[in-house]
């Protein structure tokens, strides 16, 4: 009923693409207007997606295998031949543009937070197993399309030659007829499913993505612009089809892309565009009527020719790898354009893994910070629409282009394709350079990570604690006595960052200051905290002139030998700190390039054990034999910092929850973890006296703060940096 309304109001358009176009508007306005409301469309969102996603896989297989089963001999050489080249002209223009792009950015200074992806080990790209697995059951249920397609293909091609082959083509025609059915009724949910997604990630969108990556912003949008000129222009210089009717095939496949990144749901709607709408615009614009019997075979070459471009690197995917020279950038290390050049041999045949499994290969592969794999989750919202949507244009392309050719309909009209040309380097030139003044204007002075690391303020909002300094009165230790005396004190390290720390209004703040002070109101009792070196506080503890040491200390051997140990609260894992210049020498293998031992500096000395260099020239080696390490202590974190320290040491050896904050504050060097989350530690407190009652007391308030998600709470404040 609501349907026939819309149509007598005259609101509702006719065709499926208006009707996308138009719910893409309004579910925009939606999420800016009112995202509270987006809540109740999830059910609507995913009811779509799921139905979408049923029906693809059976729709594609069929297609496939009616479609190089009912190819006449000979054709399907030719079928390949025309579209390898036009794919390998898609490929080309993309590359061409992850090589030139990044020339219109101008030099950044960056450091970022400490987050899990760090540890991330995916296994190394095998594109023998993704198109061939070994159970095409399981890369149905995986959404393994490469070989899906791949399967469905040889199937079809096989089919070819056997002469009883129409007993199986006529109920597979029927199944066909049957799944298209099934998708035209899906179809009919498309511009509903439109409004929810759009409504959905409108909502959603954090703006301060925008800020912080505006230089890979503008590395996207550039490309989208020139890739989607070339494409058109492609179109309409070399086949006599015209923009309005190029516009009315995409439309609605291009709307439902945009909305749902989803790529894969589009393509039975961009098939059945291309059957349907290709052949009567051709005619009209070439002014002549197709060969029935040629046009009946092309249009059957249409579905495996989109279905086998999609299983292979698309426009979109290539496109995507500008990524890694904006990662490159991204951290000072720029890369010249023939490195670019040579990244995408390697890049391009793997680009069909997926965006994050191709940059951890190739950030590896180029000695870049692993850590930059964060970029790609942070823009996952848009950087997947960049890829699906330049994708879908680059099947239109090659779709009308290898249909056009087949039915006799290749126009080559080289004043179109020169005019067009000139257009695009000219827009592209116009573009890149007031790109570039741009991003040089509002990336001047645009580091803020170090000030928002300094800016953190405690989560408790009890008293602040007392601040005293020098050699404090000897007291006795014992949880009686500090309930007598109404007062814990606590030695903090100098050095501790980000456990306990002095923010921009000179507060000491850090994750081990909060966690102090929710025990001291546990025990009701004021907090008194004195910062200094550790070897002061521990004689100063050892003498009972504190209760307790925290900041980031880690267990060791040694200090239980000399000192109560709480139980451990935190997991923290080894890493490096290491400036910019040396970040490709030292991962991924390469730091036997240095012709020397590898020199680390170690600010705590109680983490060096026997073996230690050994273990750690293994992981520095990566597999490349073995690589010699020397580990030397040193005074404070400070000291690597300073400039003797970058110049003596290849390295800062620390946990990667500190290391990362280290960095912020000096962006000029890099967090890198070649030893995974394989070499680990715990951070304790030392506690004063030999009083079993305070350890006791201690441990089960620790205990209890870590199954009540107290220490989660101070992690994602203080380490990982989610609500600041």
């Amino acid at each position: 009923m609501a349907e026939p309304l819309r149509r007598m109001l005259g609101l509702w358009p006719r065709q499926i693409g208006n009707q996308c176009l138009l719910m893409l508007a309004a579910g925009t306005v939606l999420g800016l207007v009112a995202p509270e409301l987006t809540g109740w469309l999830q059910p609507l969102a995913t009811l779509f997606l799921q139905a979408s996603q049923i029906v693809v896989m059976p729709y594609l297989i069929c297609e496939l295998i009616v479609g190089f089963g009912q190819l006449r001999p000979g054709s399907l050489g030719q079928l390949a031949r025309r579209g390898g080249f036009v794919l390998l002209g898609l490929w080309a223009v993309a590359a061409v543009l992850v090589v030139a792009t990044p020339l219109c950015l101008p030099p950044l200074v960056t450091s970022e937070f400490f987050h899990t992806g760090l540890f991330e080990r995916n296994e190394p790209i095998d594109l023998l197993t993704t198109y061939l697995p070994d159970n095409i059951f399981g890369a149905l249920a995986a959404d393994n399309f490469p070989a899906v397609v791949l399967f469905s293909c040889v199937l079809g091609v096989l089919l070819q030659s056997i002469d009883s082959k129409q007993a199986l083509l006529d109920p597979l025609q029927v199944i066909r007829t049957l799944v298209g059915r099934l998708n035209k009724l899906v179809v009919r949910l498309i511009p509903y499913g439109i409004f929810a997604l759009m409504a959905i990630n409108v909502a959603r969108f954090d703006g301060d993505q925008l800020i912080r990556m505006q230089g890979f912003l503008v590395l996207c949008l550039l490309s989208f612009i020139l890739l989607s000129l070339a494409c058109a222009l492609s179109v309409i210089s070399l086949t006599p089809l015209g923009l309005g009717a190029l516009w009315r095939i995409v439309k609605g496949p291009l709307a439902l892309t945009a909305s749902s990144t989803n790529l894969l749901i589009a393509l039975p709607m961009l098939v059945s565009n291309l059957q349907e709408m290709l052949p009567p615009a051709l005619e009209q614009a070439s002014g002549r009527a197709l060969a029935p019997e040629r046009s009946a075979q092309s249009g059957d070459e249409l579905a495996p020719l989109v279905s086998l471009g999609y299983a292979l690197p698309t426009l979109g995917q290539v496109a995507t790898l500008v990524f890694i020279p904006f990662a490159a950038w991204y951290v000072d290390q720029a890369l010249e354009p023939q490195e670019t050049a040579t990244m995408l041999l390697s890049a391009i045949p793997s680009a069909v893994s997926g965006v994050k499994a191709v940059v951890r290969q190739e950030l590896l592969h180029l000695g870049l910070p692993i850590d930059l794999l964060q970029l790609v989750y942070i823009n996952g919202e848009w950087l997947y629409r960049f890829e699906k949507v330049l994708s879908l244009e680059g099947l239109v392309v090659l779709a009308v282009l290898v249909y056009a050719h087949g039915v006799g309909l290749w126009r080559p009209r080289p004043a179109v394709a020169l005019a067009g040309t000139a257009l695009v380097l000219a827009v592209g030139s116009v573009m890149g350079l007031g790109s570039r003044a741009g991003l040089t204007a509002a990336l001047k002075d645009a580091y803020r990570n170090d000030d928002r690391l300094l800016r953190l303020e405690s989560l408790h909002r009890g008293t602040r604690p007392t601040e005293v300094s020098g050699a404090q009165p000897i007291e006795a230790v014992s949880l009686a006595a500090i309930q007598r005396r109404g007062v814990l004190r606590v030695g903090l390290r100098s050095d501790g960052l980000p456990w306990a720390y002095r923010n921009s209004s000179g507060a000491l703040v850090g994750f081990d200051v909060d966690l102090l002070q929710t025990l001291a109101a546990n025990l009701a009792v004021r907090l008194e905290l004195q910062q200094a070196p550790l070897e002061f506080l521990e004689r100063w503890l050892n003498e009972g002139r504190l209760d307790l040491l925290a900041g980031g200390i880690q267990t060791s051997p040694g200090r239980a030998t000399r000192f109560e140990l709480s139980r451990s609260f935190l997991t923290v894992h080894l890493a490096l700190v290491v400036p910019d210049a040396k970040v490709r020498l030292l991962q991924g293998g390469r730091a036997g390039a240095l012709g020397r031992p590898v020199v680390l500096a170690v600010p705590d000395r109680e983490i060096l054990s026997p073996g230690l260099e050994e273990q750690l020239g293994r992981y520095l080696a990566d597999g490349q034999g073995n690589v010699q390490v020397v580990l030397q202590p040193i005074a404070s974190e400070r000291a690597f910092f300073s400039p003797q320290g970058q110049r003596n040491f290849d390295g800062l050896l620390t946990t990667a929850e500190s290391g990362a904050a280290w960095a912020v504050l000096h962006p000029r060097t890099s967090l890198i973890t070649p030893f995974s989350n394989n070499v680990s530690s715990e951070l304790v407190w030392l506690i004063g006296g030999k009083d079993a009652s305070l350890r006791r007391y201690i441990n089960g308030w620790l205990s209890r703060e870590l199954a009540q998600g107290g220490i989660q709470q101070l992690f994602q404040h203080w380490i990982l940096m989610k609500d600041s």
